[in-house]
């Protein structure tokens, strides 16, 4: 069988794999970001703060947080160490107004809870003069609001050209990385189902029975299964974007860790397809992909390989004679599927390197 060509978007080049090993300062005449972290004290908010504190093209130029207000961000963001990382008080999100007008931030990361930064954003209308945004949340995913959806590895140059990104949720992220070369070579043939899961840092600080020691130690539980999870429609529109008009069943689930993402996905292919060729198509469409590793045939992802890092691991194959797909992939919700995929897309905003600032190595231990 002749396999389909690898589709890829034009005009922003990703850094090659060998180039993207480890966070350092890269060369580049693009703009400083004076940023304006929102939600700062919040799981998400406190890895990009951790992220970008060493990252030479972002300033952080505020720390919003009305219940820290006013403190050290030393005293409230653990393993930051005053000596080396200066940063600013926590202050509320009425001092962005000034902040804006005076040109002191011009780029905002949102980092708060599903429907606050849409909220906050029509409450104070100063929010707009930013040159920049970039929400952690689900409010602007939708393609009709303005905002670009942050998917660098299927809209890298719709990204590079806006100054509103929506990024994705970790849960597709994952997903997206897992079915998009499927998609693209027009193989899905029917329903995909989705099982994954999930760290509890991926349903935020916020304290809740479900998510306590007690209720979760020692067990995993499954929430929110069918298609009432606002991944699904999420996930189906990356599938539509790349051309294949599937419906999505998502099975999510709670695991008894604190961070990381695994994810299998299966579906019907439209003719049989060999698990060689499957392989090889998925190696070439992720091979200039900074931050997709595909693994090799008979090995399969792990949270542990991905933690701390902006690194997608994924493994495919397939069953039944070859009318099945069955893929798999790992990240760290809170990188890849939050901060660290922000960092990536306000990389590609302000026209730098895809990878600075950025780890495609893991931290397993």
């Amino acid at each position: 069988m002749t396999l389909p060509e690898v589709s890829r978007s034009a005009g922003v080049v990703a850094t090659p794999l060998a180039l993207a090993d480890a966070p350092r300062p890269v060369a580049s005449a693009a703009p400083v970001a004076r940023v304006a972290v929102i939600g700062a004290s919040g799981y998400s908010g406190q890895e990009f703060v951790r992220l970008a504190s060493g990252h030479p093209g972002l300033a952080l130029a505020a720390l919003v947080s009305r219940e820290h207000a006013g403190r050290p961000a030393a005293q409230w963001i653990p393993g930051l160490d005053p000596r080396a990382t200066r940063l600013p008080a926590a202050v509320m999100p009425e001092a962005l107004d000034a902040m804006l007008v005076d040109a002191r931030v011009d780029t905002l990361v949102a980092c708060l809870p599903h429907g606050a930064w849409k909220a906050l954003s029509a409450e104070r209308t100063e929010l707009a003069l930013a040159s920049r945004v970039v929400d952690l949340s689900s409010d602007f995913r939708d393609d009709a609001s303005g905002y670009v959806y942050g998917f660098p590895e299927q809209l890298r140059d719709a990204i590079a050209a806006a100054k509103r990104v929506a990024n994705p949720g970790c849960y597709a992220t994952a997903a997206a990385l897992a079915l998009l070369p499927a998609a693209e070579a027009g193989w899905l043939d029917g329903p995909v189902m989705i099982s994954a899961l999930s760290g509890v840092s991926g349903a935020g600080r916020a304290a809740q029975l479900r998510t306590s020691y007690v209720e979760l130690e020692g067990a995993a539980s499954i929430y929110r299964a069918g298609t009432e999870h606002a991944h699904v429609p999420e996930i189906e529109r990356v599938l539509r974007r790349a051309g294949a008009f599937v419906s999505v069943g998502f099975v999510p689930q709670l695991a008894p860790m604190s961070r990381g993402i695994l994810l299998t996905a299966n579906a019907p292919l439209s003719r049989p397809v060999r698990a060689d060729d499957v392989h090889a198509f998925y190696a070439r469409r992720y091979a200039q992909e900074p931050f997709v590793r595909v693994l090799d045939a008979g090995v399969w992802p792990t949270t542990r390989a991905v933690a701390r890092s902006n690194r997608c691991d994924v493994a495919v194959t397939v069953l039944h004679g070859g009318r099945t797909l069955l893929v798999a992939a790992a990240l760290d919700n809170l990188v890849k599927g939050a901060a660290g995929q922000a960092i990536q897309n306000l990389n590609l905003m302000l026209g730098r390197p895809e990878s600075e600032g950025l780890t495609m190595n893991g931290s397993p231990w």
